[in-house]
């Protein structure tokens, strides 16, 4: 039994390290860095992580989260960073309301995908989570996917 108990517990945490890959700085390459610091320069409490091949860059900018996909060339993929419930844009709003009623939003975040902006949020009704990602019109998109 023990030996079963031990090997859930290993099999649990490999499972957890394959999904996030914490990197130090000094493994990052100088593209992604440099990437990073000349869109970002006033970045503070950067953490870097594996995401498949690509990096991800977990950051503050004035006390809002920020987080950044780069390819191993210093190509940013995706970016996504949290903003308030009221900074949505109304049709957005009407969407919440029409498509989820009764959901309440519990976070928000902008994405940013080849040039398109979307809306990354969190409802919450009676303990239930969804999550789902907007596009500007509020229709439910699969592309870019809901992004943790």
């Amino acid at each position: 039994m023990k030996k079963i108990l031990v090997g859930f517990a290993l099999a649990g945490a490999s499972v957890i390290a394959a999904q996030a890959q914490d990197v130090a700085m000094k493994d990052v390459p100088e593209a992604v860095q440099s990437a990073l610091s000349q869109k970002y320069a006033n970045a503070t409490d950067l953490d870097w992580e594996m995401n498949g091949s690509n990096y991800e860059a977990d950051f503050d900018v004035k006390r809002i989260d920020h987080t950044v996909l780069l390819d191993p060339s210093g190509k940013i993929l995706m970016t996504k960073r949290d903003i308030m419930e009221n900074d949505l844009p109304q049709g957005i709003r009407t969407a919440i309301s029409q498509n989820y009623k009764g959901m309440r939003v519990d976070d928000v975040e902008q994405v940013e995908k080849d040039g398109k902006t979307y809306y990354q949020l969190e409802l919450d009704q009676k303990g239930q989570d969804k999550k789902v990602v907007l596009a500007q019109d509020g229709k439910e998109v699969e592309d870019p996917s809901y992004w943790d």
